[in-house]
């Protein structure tokens, strides 16, 4: 066991020790010579003994403060505001003129996420959501209702897509044109960047998005993994993508067009406030 490792009182006690006997050696020894000269001098006497007493202490160790850990955010942040920015400047040629579809009356389905609407003044939508999947690899829409509702695609065992509210990023999906007519996605290529996009919630909430990028894809060369799972989304933000037919349309002999390409719009969740209520008629007076 090492000195310092004792306490202080014993370490003391043994270096007061050991010095002493140094000291003590050294008067004996200069003692002797002292004798062995004494009968040719006079000398001065050898000084006094004197315990030469070594403090020594223990360093007192100084704590290293815990850093604390940043906790992990519960959730998606909310994004900073996106500044407004151009339009993407995509034409689809072949359907402009097309006409509204008749009025038709459509319930947003019962889905796990609670969304009731997709509502943007902006790009002329205002929606009720309907469930739809995948099949044999291919991505349904909402024939159903073809013209009125734009489709969620829920998480699966198979696919992780996302539910708004809980982060990652949310698929939807609706016709440009169906039947010859407006669909709800009929305006989403005219998305300018920084264009509002609400999903209004069974709750009450209004969940509002910002448009940050539209991009036309050839159909045959559409990267449909980075769609889904875009890699460069941060992973504390939620963002919505909206797929939907878009570029030129080619009929065949019976009437029905293909697109030949796709659009894909991004948003980002910005923040939430509460759905506006209903206008009310304004009261007339006879």
């Amino acid at each position: 066991m090492t000195i310092s490792s004792l306490p202080h009182s014993i370490s003391r006690l043994r270096w007061r020790t050991r010095v002493a006997a140094l000291v003590g050696g050294a008067v004996l020894l200069g003692a002797t010579a002292a004798a062995i000269s004494a009968a040719g001098a006079n000398s001065d006497p050898p000084p006094a003994t004197t315990d030469v007493i070594v403090e020594t202490t223990t360093p007192t160790p100084i704590p290293t403060a815990t850093p604390t850990p940043t906790p992990e955010p519960k959730g998606p942040i909310p994004a900073a505001r996106v500044q407004p920015g151009p339009a993407a400047g995509l034409v689809n040629a072949t359907s402009i003129g097309f006409p509204l579809p008749p009025p038709l009356e459509v319930a947003s389905e019962e889905n796990r996420a609670g969304i009731v609407r997709m509502v943007s003044p902006a790009l002329g939508i205002d929606a009720p959501i309907e469930v739809v999947g995948i099949t044999n690899g291919q991505m349904d829409s909402p024939d159903a209702s073809s013209n009125h509702a734009v489709g969620w695609y829920p998480p699966s065992s198979q696919y992780g897509f996302a539910i708004p509210g809980r982060g990652g990023n949310a698929i939807f999906s609706a016709h440009e044109t169906w039947g010859h007519m407006q669909a709800p996605f009929y305006l989403l290529h005219n998305a300018a960047i920084g264009d509002s996009i609400f999903l209004d919630m069974e709750d009450g909430e209004r969940r509002e998005y910002q448009v940050i990028r539209v991009t036309r894809y050839p159909i045959d060369s559409i990267p449909m993994e980075e769609v889904l799972w875009p890699s460069d989304r941060p992973k504390n933000e939620e963002w919505i993508t909206l797929y939907t037919c878009g570029g030129e349309i080619i009929y065949d002999e019976r009437g029905y067009g293909d697109y030949l390409e796709r659009d894909v719009l991004v948003a980002v969740w910005v923040g939430s406030t509460t759905v506006p209520p209903e206008p009310t008629a304004a009261a007339t007076t006879p």
